[in-house]
This record gives structure tokens, sequence and C-alpha cells, in this order.
């Protein structure tokens, strides 16, 4: 038996095992059956997790990592709260009721248990979390495609993912497929495109991260998103771009393209407030499936104007319920299909303005300060990965979306990749290219940005 001071979660096959069914258990009520019959309930197996933490805790005494992962905590906690904050001073200014109030900030605190659970996983298993993570999710994900390849029989289901695959995810296509409409998990496909990202790019230390990768890449195509995939390729781009440079390259880069987020996204609201946007898509055949009746009707309720306050989080939502069945109705839906343009009209311009500096400016810095270039450059691919889907979707506060997005550069951060040094005769030996990638990297380890943060 392990002496106690020597036990580790992360050696432990059982607290292991037992996370992953965790996360397999509530990424199972994604599967639209389980859905429609219990809603998010299933959600709530994946606070075993803390559960778990806290358990270690308790079992070990071991407080190692808990200084670091509490700090990742507050940052990401910090942008929630926020959210919360600049509601509830719109709530009171607007003489909202406190049941109002209340219902409004218990939709947006279930974000502060989901990064309970990354902060669990990151303590029990430290760069291993993000890999067990894909474990639990994949395999509900598998699972799911199964149940629904056995109700029309497993030739006519690989027919159906090869035609939605081959069309692009073509309408037509996933209309008149039953099998493809029951494994378009939204949810769980755009985490599938964060985690080829991160397998391809920011896990040299693992040994099967191209299997991984592959897997991830087949999920993701099963359901596949054509935002998504449009995303993960300007993400994939960034990326290797960042990695051609320095850190003063990539610390410069970063910032800059931080900033820019923030000035792209002011633009991009305004010309769907002035209808450029839907006339533009209009006359070059884009398909937006009915969400430009949706943002020509919420544009009647909101201003480019610094004067303008916001309406406090889920007004949107409480909007396009109130307009259902009446002669204003849309589409039959509640969400708004654009989470960018939902935070404007909900925090107003300031409001916004300090959400999207601090989300992207702030964080970005954060993890550039404490965390180094390679960090940093992690979390931004990742989170320009989900800023275009912010574009055109509801994907901003998704259960599995917001949670890997928080963890991966978590992960990666606990997880430096260790330069071996090689011998003069095998250095002789290189390609030039091979030689000149190996002396920038010695080169850019020592001008590396310490990070002021240890993972102990």
């Amino acid at each position: 038996m392990e002496k106690m001071n020597e036990w580790s979660a992360k050696r432990s096959k059982l607290v292991i095992g037992l996370y992953i069914f965790f996360i397999f258990g509530a990424a199972m009520g994604d599967w639209k059956t389980l859905n429609i019959a219990l809603g998010a309930l299933p959600k709530v197996i994946s606070t075993g997790a803390i559960a778990l933490a806290f358990g270690c805790v308790l079992w070990t005494g071991n407080f190692k990592n808990l200084k670091a992962v509490s700090r990742f905590s507050m940052l990401f906690g910090s942008i929630v709260v926020g959210i919360i904050i600049c509601s509830i001073w719109i709530w009171i200014m607007d003489l909202q009721t406190i049941g109002f109030i209340m219902k409004g900030v218990s939709k947006i605190s279930y974000q502060l248990l989901n990064i309970a659970i990354v902060a669990s996983a990151v303590y029990l298993f430290q760069d291993q979390a993000a890999k067990y993570t894909f474990y639990g999710i994949a395999a509900a994900n598998f699972v799911i495609i199964l149940l629904g390849a056995a109700s029309i029989g497993f030739g006519g289901a690989l027919n159906d993912i090869i035609a939605n695959i081959t069309s692009f995810g073509a309408n037509d296509v996933v209309g008149t497929s039953s099998f493809i409409r029951s494994i378009e998990i939204h949810d769980i496909t755009f985490v599938m495109g964060v985690y080829v990202i991160y397998f391809l790019l920011f896990s040299p230390g693992e040994k099967y991260r191209y299997l991984y990768a592959g897997i991830a890449l087949f999920l993701f195509m099963a359901g596949l998103k054509r935002i998504a995939f449009l995303s993960m390729m300007a993400a994939v781009a960034f990326a290797l771009f960042c990695m051609l440079l320095g850190p003063k390259g990539k610390a410069r880069t970063l910032m800059l393209t931080a900033v820019f987020i923030v000035a792209f996204c002011y633009f991009y609201i305004m010309i769907i407030h002035e209808g450029i946007f839907t006339r533009f898509c209009i006359e070059h055949e884009i398909e937006l499936n009915g969400r430009e009746k949706i943002y020509d009707y919420i544009s009647r309720f909101y201003e480019m104007s610094p004067s303008y306050r916001g309406k406090g989080y889920e007004f949107c939502v409480q909007l396009l319920k109130s307009m259902q069945g009446t002669s204003d109705q849309a589409l039959a839906v509640t969400a708004v299909h654009n989470d960018i343009l939902k935070m404007y009209v909900e925090l107003g311009f300031w409001g916004f303005a300090l959400w999207i500096l601090g989300y992207y400016v702030f964080q970005t810095h954060w993890f550039l300060s404490r965390c180094g270039e390679k960090t940093a450059v992690c979390f931004l691919a990742i989170n320009i990965y989900m800023l275009v889907t912010y574009m055109t979707d509801n994907t901003m506060f998704y259960y599995w979306s917001s949670m890997v997005i928080r963890m991966l550069p978590v992960c990666f951060f606990y997880a430096p990749v260790k330069e071996t040094p090689l011998r003069k005769s095998d250095i002789i030996e290189m390609s030039r290219f091979r030689r000149w990638q190996y002396h920038k990297r010695q080169k850019d380890a020592k001008a590396q940005r310490i990070p002021r943060m240890k993972v102990e």
C-alpha cells in the first residue's frame, strides 16, 4: 500500500475512473432523448468531480497546487461576477422585482459551478485533466452515435454521416436525416473542435496526441457545424503564426489581437444594427437560417451609443419568449444565435466594454505575464475559435464549451515542454531546417518570459 504522503489522485485508477464516469454520465444528458426528458439535470453528475477533489484534500492533506488553481478560479470567476454585478445594477435602475433579479442571477451563476469543476479536475490531475475530460465526453458522444445508428441501421447511419460530411452540412441532408439530427449535439460538437486544436498544437508531451486529435476530428465532423469548421481553421492558422515568432513577437501579437477583437466586436454589432450585415448575407446568398429576422427584431431595443445602459442578463431570451405566438414572431426559437450581440444588448455600451476588455485583453495579459507566452497563445487561439462561433450561435455559456476552454490553457500551463539538449554530433546530422528549428527553440527558451506563477 502506498504511503499516505506518496499517494496521488493522478496515479489512482479508482479516482481517474470515477472522474471519467462523472463526466460521461453528465455528457450523456446531451443525448436528445434524455435532454427532452430531464433537461440540464444530468449535468449535476459532473459535480462529483468537486466531491472527489474535496475528498482527496481531506484524505491526503495535500495542498500543493491549490494556490495556483485558486488564482485561475478567481480569474475566470471575476468575469462571471462582473456580468452579475453589471446586470444587477441595470435591473435596479429599471426597478425590476427581486424575483426577476434572482432568476437572472441564477441563470449565470451556474458558471461558477462550472469553474469549480475545472479547478477540481486540475487539482486532481494537473495536465492530465484535459485528457480525462476528453475520455468522458468522447465516450458519451460515441454512445449517442451508436444509439442513433441502432434505430436506422449502421449501414444507413454511415451513409448519412458520409453524405453530411461531403455536403459540408448542407441543410437538405441534415433536414432529411433523422440520424444526423439526433447526433447533432451542439455543445459536444463545438468541444471536439477545441480538442482538435489542443491535441494537434498544445499537447506535444502526449504520446497518443494524434490518435486523440483524429478521434476528436471524427466526432467533430459527425456532428458538423460549418461555422465551427471555419473558426477552427482560423484558430489553427493564428496559433501556427504565433509559433513562428519569438517571445517578444508572441507577446505583441497576442495583445494586438486581443485589442483588435474588442474593436471588431463593436464594429460587428454596429453593422448588424444598421442592417448592413443582413443585406451583405442576402446579396451574397449566405444562409442565415432565419437569424436575420431575429437580429432585425432585436435592433429595435438597443442603440449604438455610449448612453445605452443595457437591459440586463437574459433580457433577449425573455424578449423572444414574449413574442412567441404574436405577429412579431420571427422564428420558433428563444435564442438570439449571436452571443456578441446578446451581450451588448444585455450589458449596455459600457458594461459590454468592461466585459469584452476583461475577457480578451485582461485575461490574455494575465496569462502572458503569469504563465508565459506559450500558454497565452493556447488561451487566445482556443478563444478565437470560440469567438467566431459566438458571432452566429449561442455557445458562450454552453456547459461543456465553457468548461473546456477554461481547462485546456491551465492544463497546458501545468505541462511545460522541456527541450532536451542534444550532442554536437546529433545537431550536425540534422537537416538545415531541423537544425534551424532546434536553435530557434533553444533561443526562445532563453528569452522566454519567466512565469510569475508556479504550479505548486
